[in-house]
């Protein structure tokens, strides 16, 4: 890619639409092994499904939540690998958090993999808390990942 992130320029946060699908399925194929298809994403278009974008789309967060139960779920996120460690998932977390905020949402959980321990701290730094440890084999430690919840509101 000739492109790359640059830490001076200034990117931006916003919806994401139908034309980012192919950007955004090669950051999904760059960033997990197990991947959503490209109908996972759109679908996801109606929910809060964001891309942080600096002449191209570097990450995306895809966030779901219920008005009934007042609980937000974070499905998705993805960094380019060339622009992580660099923000950008913090950015992306933050706006998203930030709009369910505004949704009146108590609770936000998500599921990290065991072996994310890098993303697992990011969740931490947001006040993100281990719920519990689910192991779907007992024989793939890949197959393990940690529940975790961020407390929005005491009620």
């Amino acid at each position: 890619m000739e492109s790359s992130l640059s830490p001076a320029a200034p990117g931006c946060i916003r919806p994401a639409t139908l034309y980012d699908l192919p950007r955004i399925l090669e950051i999904e194929r760059l960033s997990f092994d197990k991947q959503w298809r490209e109908d996972n994403f759109t679908s996801a278009l109606k929910d809060i499904f964001l891309v942080y974008e600096q002449e191209d789309i570097w990450g995306f967060i895809v966030t779901c939540f219920c008005d009934i139960a007042r609980k937000g779920v974070i499905l998705r996120v993805a960094v380019h690998p060339e622009a992580r460690n660099r923000g950008v998932a913090s950015l992306l977390l933050q706006e998203a958090l930030q709009m369910l905020r505004g949704k009146e949402v108590r609770c936000v959980e998500l599921d990290v993999e065991i072996i994310k321990t890098e993303v697992k701290r990011l969740y931490e730094r947001f006040g993100f808390k281990t719920l519990k440890v689910v192991s779907l084999d007992s024989e793939y430690e890949n197959d393990a990942f940690y529940m975790m919840k961020l407390q929005l509101t005491k009620d």
